[in-house]
């Protein structure tokens, strides 16, 4: 009896603790001025994307090419939306029209036509370690 309960203690435990155990490693490339925080947002659904973030990520600019890594993202769907606060405002300034003057990402590199690229365009699943590369 006490052998069948470790055995279930330590798939419990084991359990528990993968949930977590990925590591997402996010490149980001493309940087031009180093300076300035890098604001990383990852969103888990078209509903909330670019309004309301599952997960967020500070990080000041150190240089050319920044590297991230995080080891407590759950699994999931996710999009990501990235921006260059160069003047560290906490906001992506935009010019005429909306069109952003910071430097800005999405994850799969997507492009929208006229605005945002859509949450379809931007989601991936993360359900193992994973790196990811986005370009200003």
């Amino acid at each position: 009896m006490k052998k069948k309960f470790l055995v279930a203690m330590a798939f419990a435990l084991t359990t528990c603790f993968t949930a977590y155990s990925q590591t997402f490693t996010l490149e980001i490339k493309g940087i031009e001025k180093v300076k300035g925080d890098m604001y990383i947002g990852f969103y888990k659904s078209a509903k909330t994307f670019l309004k309301e973030t599952s997960y967020g990520v500070c990080e000041k600019v150190t240089g050319k090419t920044m590297t991230i890594t995080i080891n407590d993202l759950p699994k999931g769907t996710y999009a990501i939306s990235l921006f260059q606060d160069e003047n560290m405002n906490k906001k992506l300034d935009t010019g005429l029209f909306g069109i952003p003057l910071e430097k800005y990402g999405f994850s799969n590199d997507a492009k929208g036509y006229t605005g945002p690229p859509s949450f379809k365009k931007c989601n991936f699943i993360f359900n193992a370690n994973k790196k990811m590369v986005i370009n200003l």
